[in-house]
């Protein structure tokens, strides 16, 4: 069910901007630059853009434990044989608690110490066995899937890290035993839905990645009004029109980035690089430019604060 009046103070639209697979990985230590470089590393320049944008907020989606070495499998054989395949790790998994968040305190202090930062949960290993390697969550029973949940919160517990109740599944994949945890362990908000395709209307549902046929441009209440969905609809390979066409509908441009560009040779599109920033910091000086103060710069954890407190 969209949600209705969810725009704060007559504003006519509103942006969230997002990044996903924030750990602690280091380009000097470990080879590539996931956060752990902070803002001297690949968040500088994301911290950069932030000082050029002071009423931009970004959400930092983290992994517990990041175990992930490769999103495609290496073990190519192995690969080849159904049934068996599933049953293994198809690529070598980096050692468990190097990553760990309690482990890298000063990594923590220094999110949590950042104005225009929040954190929000991203899975407790980001891998899996099997072919689809960076989806943690599939085909888990409940009470495996909730256990993984409770260790995820454990760490993040343990790391003193300052928190908001969201969750976005690594690959975008929430299956029932999932949202089914969340809902038990008092999570507000879930951001599933990736749609940077589909034509902008007011009724525009996803069709690409993640929770089907949700809105791609509202907040919208899922599992019974349990939980908030907040969908993604643009990313570096988006024109600047489809940010505009969303305004021009009150909606939600909800921007996704990924905090690692190459990764072992891995490639994302949408990963943090200053030709990204670069690019966005020309739209949003467009959308400041012609629409002042009526655009809402806002936090997934900040707007669903607002929709839980005012009852919307």
């Amino acid at each position: 069910m969209i949600i209705k009046n969810w725009l704060k103070d007559s504003k006519k639209a509103a942006i969230c901007f997002t990044i996903d697979d924030l750990h602690p990985a280091s380009l000097s230590k470990h080879g590539y630059d996931a956060g752990g470089d902070k803002n001297l590393g690949v968040f500088g320049l994301v911290d950069n853009l932030l000082k050029k944008h002071p009423k931009l907020k970004v959400t930092l989606f983290t992994t517990a434990d990041w175990r992930e070495k490769s999103p495609t499998p290496t073990r190519k054989i192995l690969a080849k044989i159904p049934y068996v395949r599933d049953l293994f790790y198809l690529a070598p998994r980096t050692s468990k608690n190097l990553f760990r968040l309690d482990n890298h305190i000063s990594f923590v202090e220094y999110y949590n110490n950042h104005p225009q930062v929040e954190i929000a949960y991203h899975g407790l290993n980001h891998c899996h066995k099997g072919l689809k390697i960076p989806v943690e969550f599939q085909k888990q029973s409940f009470s495996k899937t909730n256990k993984i949940v409770k260790k995820m919160l454990l760490i993040f517990k343990n790391s003193g890290f300052k928190t908001v109740p969201g969750f976005t599944p690594p690959a975008w994949n929430a299956p029932k035993n999932l949202l089914k945890s969340l809902i038990e362990n008092e999570f507000l908000f879930i951001a599933s839905a990736r749609d940077i395709i589909t034509p902008i209307s007011a009724s525009a549902l996803n069709k690409m990645s993640g929770y089907p046929d949700v809105s791609i441009l509202y907040p919208e209440y899922i599992e019974k009004e349990r939980l908030i969905h907040f969908p993604s609809n643009f990313q570096a390979t988006s024109d600047y029109e489809r940010a505009f066409q969303i305004i021009e509908n009150k909606g939600l441009i909800s921007i996704k980035a990924h905090m690692i560009k190459n990764a072992y040779g891995h490639i994302a599109l949408d990963g943090v690089s200053k030709e990204y920033m670069d690019y966005l910091d020309k739209l949003f000086t467009q959308i400041e430019n012609t629409y002042q103060d009526s655009i809402w710069w806002t936090s997934m954890g900040e707007l669903s604060q607002h929709i839980k407190n005012n009852r919307l």
